[in-house]
């Protein structure tokens, strides 16, 4: 087979579907809905053709199984087979998160050895990925003959099957071909129930959960009544935001919690300051008008109404390392300004000042604070001539990062490794010179087709075997 021919065809075929996209883009206003919606529904087979290109090439690359223990060398499998790193380089080959991508190699892999006539559809561009996809969640837990079985009896319907009903009839096909494997894979997944937490919109964080269908209809059953009593006390609460509160309330009643967080502290430093005996400190800009909350009373103040000498000793604070965090006000409800800003808190996303005040309120918070220049965010760096990092070093790269340092994994810092980007004692125990990867990608990046630099601002960039590359950004840029 010809790849570099494939390659151009490829790039050939893309042209030619950009150039009526382009077209329709200027000319589109002369179509009535009729005609737009035809067109859409053509360029959807398209679309399924390409899918089905990308899946299918994704297939053949993860069969590849490559390990370097022992000395790097590869295995060839039969298509089906996905290895461990499959996602994260096709991901770094597509552009696209590495969960996405993953889905794209399991389902090339998966209707390639197991459903061959579903395959030959999607080729085709007659049926679109969602529906094979929600076929291949069906037969989880079969095994090749059955999913063969169900391939012979899905496929002659599939192209014109309403899409809402191809998951159901494909569980009811499966459970019929194999009802014996089925049981058994529900029986497992009651084992893999699982709670998880991911970034939304700012200020607001995404819950989803795994969960036994009786556990779950208990628990709406108690969210739905809560909430109900809820909108009866408060006409002002949507539907959605009164099942929210039940949730919440229903979470956290009988339970202590507490939490630790980083919060990026933006100052403006000021180099004809003093120097103190620990250390270079930083100016601090407020306006009158900020409030402040005191750490240890509690009590709420306007800046302009202290008294100057509580001005003054509020305009400097010294380096991280110097820092008395019990004593520091943070500042709420109000905007961000230079003081204290927003943060992001790993696998939870971006909170606002005000959100952040309300979390220190709620929750017994133990709270580390980096402080950051506030126009580069700027880190204080320091130098270490061991293997291991020390915890100055590691807090600092990891507070840099904020995330593993891999294309489109969000993985805490908090939890992932601290790997030298060139290997040590080459590479040096710095903060120039260590990236937090999670353990799957550092694993990764030991196999050596795709090679990281780390700029001395943070920036990772990571170079692929063909020449192309992917950047990183640090949660916090440093200076070099």
């Amino acid at each position: 087979m010809d790849t570099e021919a494939l390659s151009r065809r490829v790039a050939a075929l893309r042209e030619e579907c950009a150039r009526p996209g382009r077209e329709l883009v200027e000319g589109g206003h002369v179509l009535s809905a009729e005609e737009a919606f035809a067109l859409a529904g053509e360029a959807q087979g398209l679309v399924n053709a390409a899918d089905a290109l990308v899946a299918v090439a994704g297939a053949w690359g993860a069969r590849v199984e490559t390990t370097v223990r022992s000395g790097s060398w590869e295995r060839v499998h039969p298509v089906g087979f996905v290895d461990a790193m499959a996602a994260t380089r096709m991901s770094l080959a597509t552009g696209l998160t590495e969960g996405l991508a993953g889905r794209k190699v399991a389902l090339g892999a998966a209707v390639g050895e197991r459903f061959p006539l579903v395959r030959d559809l999607l080729v085709a561009g007659d049926v679109a990925t969602a529906n094979v996809q929600k076929i291949l969640d069906a037969r989880a837990g079969l095994d090749v003959e059955a999913c063969v079985r169900v391939d012979a009896e899905l496929a002659p319907r599939l192209a014109g099957m309403d899409p809402a009903r191809v998951a159901g009839e494909a569980r009811r096909v499966a459970t019929r071909v194999a009802a014996d494997q089925v049981a058994a894979h529900v029986a497992l997944r009651r084992r893999g129930r699982c709670v998880e937490v991911r970034p939304g919109e700012d200020g607001l964080t995404d819950w989803f959960a795994s969960l036994p269908t009786a556990t779950s209809s208990a628990m709406w059953a108690a969210v739905e009544e809560l909430a109900g009593e809820y909108r009866q006390t408060d006409d002002g609460l949507s539907v959605p935001e009164s099942r929210a509160d039940a949730l919440a309330d229903l979470v956290l009643r009988n339970v202590k919690v507490t939490a630790q967080v980083t919060l990026g502290v933006p100052v403006v430093s000021d180099r004809s300051a003093p120097e103190q005996a620990a250390g270079t400190r930083f100016r601090v800009e407020w306006d009158d008008d900020d409030t402040l909350v005191d750490a240890t009373t509690g009590e709420v103040v306007r800046y302009g109404d202290l008294d100057a000498e509580s001005r003054e000793e509020l305009s400097w604070l010294e380096e991280p390392a110097d820092l008395d965090v019990d004593g520091l006000l943070l500042q709420a409800e109000v905007t961000p300004g230079y003081a204290v800003s927003g943060t992001q808190l790993p696998g939870l996303g971006w909170v606002e000042p005000a959100t952040l005040a309300n979390i220190l309120r709620l929750l017994p918070v133990e709270v580390s604070r980096a402080v950051l220049e506030a126009d580069t965010g700027t880190l204080a760096s320091h130098t270490s001539s061991a293997y291991k990092p020390p915890k100055a070093i590691s807090d600092f790269v990891k507070t840099r990062d904020g995330t593993c340092r891999m294309w489109g994994c969000a993985r805490p810092a908090e939890r992932c490794d601290l790997d030298h980007v060139r290997p040590w004692p080459t590479g040096q125990t710095t903060p120039t010179g260590l990236e937090s990867l999670c353990r799957r990608h550092h694993r990764f990046k030991q196999q050596g087709r795709w090679r990281p630099t780390l700029a001395p601002d943070g920036t990772v960039t990571w170079h692929g075997p063909d020449g192309a590359t992917r950047t990183t950004e640090p949660q916090h840029r440093t200076s070099g």
